[in-house]
């Protein structure tokens, strides 16, 4: 995980918009254009209404998410239906200007362009693009929408009206707050910044910086980069005396990994500060793990040297640590937790009167398992704001500890659901495994993705008993992970397809890190493994109907089904483009981001033969398939792939 700037939450919260809830389905037959045309003028008056609880009423059963109030906020120019003051940003929909193309009986998209507007501003236009669902005759709701170049022209048409009527925000600042403030502006004519502040024992800390500051580009040094950073940071204590002096790259929150100390950085090395501004452990160490034990506080690890941080926080001698023996000992990973509550444990703010989240430096040791990002912003609790870009919560599960046959790796699962407002104000989940590589003695982690659908942007994660976690050694350089994740897998009867189960991940370690190698299938084995029955015997969820999602049947299968199996040989083919001679694996296929473009746009054309790009392996494993199929004694319900 990277550190989160507004920059990137911006482009974050665009990202989130183009790809919400996107619909898979293509253009068949012609919609009726007049009656879509009087839904999209009755949802544009409510925009004119500034009424966001009746414009939530145009949203789709179920799709009813924090992500459409949030852009229906920004419809109604940034307020809500109690406040009737004019808006920054007044949005109009000219509905008569709109494209609207059918994509079946039921689904339409409509473009719309849209205005924005301020009485001493010039307008600018822009568009929406809305999926809209036909539940009965006369009868619409929107089930998807793209935002992206909506939001991006709103976000910088209010700046320009900002620009000339700058705006007031309504915040309530704690008493403790306010006098921070006051105490850092007496601090500048020492220090180039005053950053943050921190609030421990009912005193204020302040994070003091000399050089250049700027957090948009990013705060502490990279690991891979060999990039200086332009400033350096240090911490004054409430008498105004240098507790640490500015000299570190990051200085983290008071308390964060043990209590009155407080990690520092420098040229990727780590170690600790006491309160009284005596070094108590040098900074000089590439990792330091917080342990359960009566005996010692941390592993530290040098290069491939271990140590250990007693309980007298004296370094013992150089010792034979087994990573995968200390892993199940690390601080506090083995249980769940909600991570805001460590974030404000010791609030710490931001010396600005714009930014009002408590800044979280999260400690090293949880930055390198790859657990939460190494700053992040939090609700905070001594500044009330209407709006904010911050997370609420940050919830880290363990979830299951899978050991290869053969002892070498230990894999530990984790699912994470991160609950962050400011644009799409619901929840991203996604997991994290972490690797105990125990032959060389090293830690390797990986986010791991939980949905795997066209079109969505990072939805909501797998549950039930399909979810499951599981790590195989293939040989020497290459590992299999296996996944619960959402999935889409759309089977050649319209009306069923796979929408849960294993999705497989290859790995191979370069430079002490872990690389997954490239892979669009979702059977993904049949790229990289000569396949056996192994491969057959999986948990899928299969979803069954045509009538609204949530009236569809699910059902839980413990095995790959020939239908399945006709899906896995033609994703082979799909990998190289092939054009299909059967319309309906075409238009399946289609649906795919992976398979429609390339270089990020449209393919032009496809693949009549693809004889000379099969590798050995999807030689083997397409015989393989025909075989497997054979012997269930079905037939394809029409001619497949190439043959």
């Amino acid at each position: 995980m990277k550190t989160k700037t507004l920059i990137r939450v911006v482009a974050f919260i665009m990202m989130a918009f183009a790809t919400l809830f996107i619909v898979r389905c293509k253009t068949q037959q012609k919609a009726q254009h007049p009656e879509i045309s009087a839904f999209l003028n009755k949802f544009n008056k409510q925009i004119q209404a500034r009424n966001v609880d009746s414009l939530m009423n145009y949203f789709e059963d179920g799709r009813q998410t924090q992500s459409f109030t949030y852009l229906a906020f920004y419809l109604t120019g940034g307020k809500t239906n109690k406040d009737k003051d004019k808006p920054l940003v007044s949005v109009s929909l000219d509905v008569d200007g709109a494209t609207i193309k059918t994509l079946n009986d039921n689904l339409s998209v409509a473009t719309v362009p849209v205005k924005l507007s301020h009485d001493s501003v010039a307008d600018k236009q822009t568009i929406l693009t809305f999926t809209i669902h036909k539940l009965l005759p006369g009868s619409y709701k929107i089930s998807a929408i793209d935002g992206q170049a909506f939001l991006k022209s709103y976000l910088a048409y209010e700046n320009a009206v900002k620009a000339r009527f700058p705006y007031v925000e309504q915040v309530t600042y704690s008493p403790g707050t306010l006098e921070a403030f006051k105490i850092a502006a007496t601090l500048k004519p020492k220090y180039d910044s005053v950053v943050w502040f921190a609030h421990f024992n009912n005193k204020p800390y302040f994070y003091v910086i000399k050089g250049k500051w700027d957090e948009s580009t990013g705060i502490g040094r990279n690991a891979d980069s060999a990039a200086v950073a332009p400033y350096k940071m240090g911490l004054v204590g409430p008498d105004l005396k240098e507790i640490i002096p500015p000299e570190y790259d990051l200085v983290h929150n008071i308390n964060a990994t043990f209590p009155g100390l407080v990690e520092v950085e420098k040229d990727n090395k780590k170690g600790f500060y006491d309160l009284s501004g005596k070094i108590v452990l040098p900074v000089s160490y590439d990792q330091i793990f917080p342990v359960n034990d009566d005996s010692n506080l941390a592993v530290l690890r040098t290069g491939d040297d271990y140590f250990y941080l007693k309980q007298d926080m004296t370094i013992s001698d150089k010792a034979d640590i087994k990573i995968g023996d200390i892993l199940p000992k690390i601080k506090g990973i083995y249980a769940s937790a909600d991570l805001y509550y460590n974030a404000i444990a010791v609030v710490t703010e931001f010396n600005s009167k714009t930014r009002h989240g408590a800044i979280y430096i999260a400690p090293s040791y949880l930055v390198d398992l790859n657990l939460i990002g190494q700053v992040e912003e939090f609700k905070n609790p001594l500044r009330k704001t209407e709006f904010e870009d911050v997370h609420t919560s940050y919830k880290l599960k363990y979830a299951n500890t899978a050991t290869e046959p053969n002892n070498w790796l230990q894999a530990t699962f984790y699912s994470i659901r991160d609950y962050f407002i400011g644009g799409r104000g619901e929840f991203y989940d996604h997991k994290n495994m972490v690797i105990a590589d125990k032959k060389n003695n090293r830690i390797y982690t990986q986010e791991i993705g939980i949905d795997y659908t066209p079109g969505e942007g990072g939805g909501e994660a797998l549950t039930g008993v399909c979810d499951v976690n599981s790590i195989k050694v293939i040989n020497d350089t290459l590992y299999e992970v296996k996944t619960g994740a959402t999935i889409y897998v759309g089977l050649y009867d319209s009306a069923k397809y796979i929408s849960g189960g294993p999705y497989y991940h290859y790995y191979v370690v370069k430079n002490n890190k872990l690389k997954e190698l490239p892979n669009n299938r979702t059977f993904g084995f049949t790229k990289y493994i000569k396949m056996d029955d192994s491969y057959l015997n999986a948990c899928y969820v299969m979803t069954t109907g045509t009538e609204n999602w949530k009236n569809r049947q699910k059902r839980t299968l413990n095995q790959i089904t020939p239908e399945m199996l006709h899906y896995m040989k033609n994703e082979i083919f799909a990998d190289y483009a092939y054009k299909f001679k059967d319309k309906r694996w075409q238009d399946i296929f289609s649906e795919m981001d992976w398979y429609s473009y390339k270089g990020g746009e449209e393919r032009k054309s496809f693949n009549t033969s693809i004889d000379d790009s099969l590798t050995v392996i999807d030689k083997y494993n397409i015989n393989w398939i025909n075989q497997k199929i054979k012997a269930a004694g079905t037939k394809p319900a029409t001619t497949l792939a190439a043959k």
